[in-house]
């Protein structure tokens, strides 16, 4: 049988282990209060090579890119006077139409001007292309070659037919596209055009005619169409950039939950949307689109959303960053079960001595976390610690800084152990008392660090992490909370 002695005999005579336990701190937690999250940008980004740009349009162009014909009214000189040397028999120059009548009659020797009704004939195809883009403005160089040819609309034309490149080389030039690409109100390309260049590298003329080649190519009807053929061309290609078709495709895989652990969702939540500028470095010519969005992580069966309607393209959207808050949390019983796995029944010696804890239990007290310590050396009683709950994210760890002894223990212990008051006992604590967090969470944030899914529509959501900075830890009657906020980039790419 126990024999149980008062409190005042057990003072009187000084035993310490007659002390009476020290009152427990009252289980009452502050609320969690989750972290302010900053607004995440989320990218669509797009890119066009124009190197791959310039060869699918050389494959795409047709050959020849012009042709046709048109009539006019020209001067024509035929054997023009002051030449009194002709020809020499066999030899025949394009330049002079003497050329064609010997071809034609042999013997015929005309002395003729007359205005004359003239069908030209061309032909102009793209050779080569050479595409650049710096900022917003661009350059496009046509390497062209063309025929012309010539021919009367009378009987004069039983002559024959003036050409060049006809059955000979080609005559070449540049033709130089350049201007600025912008986006209208609605977010389409406007494209705003230069005056062109041309640089001839193998001019023809064809004089007989009084028919300067490059004047012909400076037409206003060829030169548009010219124009015209290329700069379609080039707008076509650079309408890859224009994304309203992608973000219309885009927007319900923006909204859809992905699942990134079993049971465990990111929820994008998208608001707003503008477009990205449009910027060239020489090859490459990047733009997309900025959605602006508050991420979340959600537990639970797939959450059931309505997709809402495409916002209206806004300005003001800049930055490319993803801010997502991410709760991680564990029962009190369990980090309790982990904590007496590690302490419980395992005597420490301290500075000397011998302290062993029987049993740990865990909770809150306002923003403290409570270490209750069920102690059978060198007393029998429940002593309580209070201390600053820590998340170490890197060892998905948790510990206690500044542990103190509540005032009751301090007050038992003064009359008890007294020893037990020095740092050593506690430091040991902190060194010691330490569990592992959420499992899941430390797995979440190791996907998160290279996430990539692929999504409908040929779209790969891609997420990296760059920091995780962790919040503070919160009590429930039940529960340890951690929030933790991951800085990072979160974007939704074409798969090609």
């Amino acid at each position: 049988m126990r024999l149980l002695l008062p409190v005042s005999l057990c003072l009187f005579l000084g035993l310490a282990g007659c002390a009476s336990s020290p009152k427990a701190p009252p289980n009452n937690p502050l609320p969690a209060v989750p972290p302010p999250v900053e607004t995440s940008v989320i990218s669509m980004p797009v890119t066009v090579d124009l190197e791959q740009l310039r060869v699918e349009l050389l494959r795409q162009l047709p050959s020849p890119v012009l042709a046709g014909s048109q009539s006019q009214v020209l001067r024509v000189s035929l054997n023009p006077a002051g030449r009194n040397t002709p020809l020499e028999p066999g030899t025949c120059s394009v330049t002079e139409l003497n050329c064609l009548t010997k071809k034609a009659a042999r013997a015929i020797a005309v002395d003729y001007t007359a205005p004359v009704e003239t069908v030209i004939s061309h032909q102009v195809f793209v050779r080569d292309l050479a595409m650049s883009m710096t900022g917003n403005q661009f350059t496009v160089t046509a390497r062209i070659e063309f025929s012309v040819s010539t021919r009367f609309k009378s009987s004069i034309a039983q002559f024959g037919v003036a050409s060049c490149g006809v059955n000979e080389a080609m005559p070449r030039l540049d033709f130089t596209l350049s201007g600025y690409v912008n986006r209208g109100p609605t977010g389409d390309l406007v494209i705003t055009p230069k005056p062109y260049a041309v640089k001839w590298l193998r001019p023809c003329n064809i004089t007989a005619f009084n028919l300067n080649v490059e004047s012909l190519l400076n037409l206003p009807v060829l030169r548009e169409k010219l124009q015209e053929s290329l700069q379609d061309a080039v707008f076509s290609g650079l309408h890859q950039v224009s994304v309203r078709t992608q973000l219309a495709k885009a927007w319900p895989e923006l909204n859809a939950p992905r699942e990134i652990q079993p049971g465990v969702w990111l929820l994008p939540h998208p608001t707003s949307v503008a477009f990205a500028d449009i910027v060239g470095n020489g090859r490459y010519v990047s733009t997309g689109v900025l959605v602006r969005a508050h991420p979340e992580v959600v537990t639970g069966p797939r959450p059931v959303l309505v997709v809402p309607p495409v916002p209206v393209p806004e300005h003001g959207i800049s930055g490319d960053s993803m801010h997502l808050a991410i709760r991680g949390d564990i029962a009190l019983r369990e980090a309790e079960a982990l904590l007496n796995q590690k302490l419980a029944k395992k005597p420490m010696t301290v500075n000397g001595r011998v302290v062993q804890v029987e049993a740990i239990r865990l909770y809150g007290s306002e923003d403290k976390a409570v270490l209750g310590l069920t102690l059978s050396q060198p007393v029998q009683a429940e002593i309580f610690l209070l201390g600053k709950p820590v998340f170490d994210v890197e060892k998905n760890e948790v510990h206690f800084d500044s542990l103190s002894y509540s005032l009751g223990s301090r007050d038992f212990l003064v009359k008890s152990a007294n020893w037990l008051l020095g740092s050593s006992f506690r430091d040991t604590l902190q060194q010691k008392a330490r569990f592992r967090f959420d499992d899941d969470l430390a797995e979440a944030l190791k996907d998160f660090r290279d996430y990539q899914q692929e999504v409908g529509q040929g779209f790969v959501l891609k997420a990296g992490v760059t920091r995780v900075r962790p919040q503070a830890l919160y009590f429930t009657q039940e529960r340890l909370l951690a929030y933790v906020i991951v800085d990072g980039h979160l974007s939704l790419q074409l798969g090609k």
